[in-house]
């Protein structure tokens, strides 16, 4: 068998298989083509917002519903990123509790859509912390943060499956067209 020949099989054979094991292997359902990326951002800063209101009421649950099982997050407090497992353990042992009454709002900073990714970009300003937060006796404080999330559409959902926060020493001026969302 010549090199054309060779190189004829390896195109027929080897190619496609190749093309069928990369789509068996891809987790991530494409995007429904009847969702505009309107309505894709709509509904996803629809379950950001309900995560904040979640944990005024010292309840995660928002949030663990829609996380990958693939979700790697980092929090400002910690040093380095944390897992669903984690994540989840860490809400096991009641940790959320200590968010009762915490206070944030958030500003919409960005939204970018490409296929089955997506990513927000918000800072959130806290003006109480949770009852089991307090530091020195009290829970006022002024804390801003930016934020990111990073949402994949798997089995036909979209679900959070990253993000990263950090704190900043102030505020910042609001980017320009730049919606609030609030969560008590």
């Amino acid at each position: 068998m010549g090199f054309r020949d060779r190189r004829r099989l390896m195109s027929a054979v080897f190619i496609p298989a190749l093309f069928s094991l990369a789509a068996c292997t891809n987790s991530s359902a494409p995007v429904p083509e009847k969702l505009d990326a309107q309505e894709i951002e709509a509904d996803i800063w629809e379950m950001e917002a309900a995560i904040f209101e979640g944990r005024g009421r010292g309840d995660l649950s928002n949030y663990l519903d829609v996380t990958s099982s693939q979700y790697l997050g980092w929090p400002p407090v910690l040093d380095k990123p944390l897992s669903l497992d984690g994540f989840r353990a860490q809400e096991n042992m009641g940790q959320s509790a200590a968010l009762i009454g915490e206070v944030i709002t958030f500003e919409k900073n960005g939204f970018t859509l490409n296929d089955n990714t997506a990513i927000t970009y918000f800072t959130s300003h806290r003006t109480k912390m949770g009852e089991g937060m307090a530091v020195n006796g009290s829970r006022d404080v002024s804390q801003y943060y930016e934020n990111t999330h990073t949402w994949t559409f798997e089995d036909g959902e979209w679900r959070l499956i990253g993000g990263m926060a950090r704190l900043l020493d102030g505020p910042r001026e609001p980017a320009s067209g730049a919606d609030e969302g609030e969560a008590s």
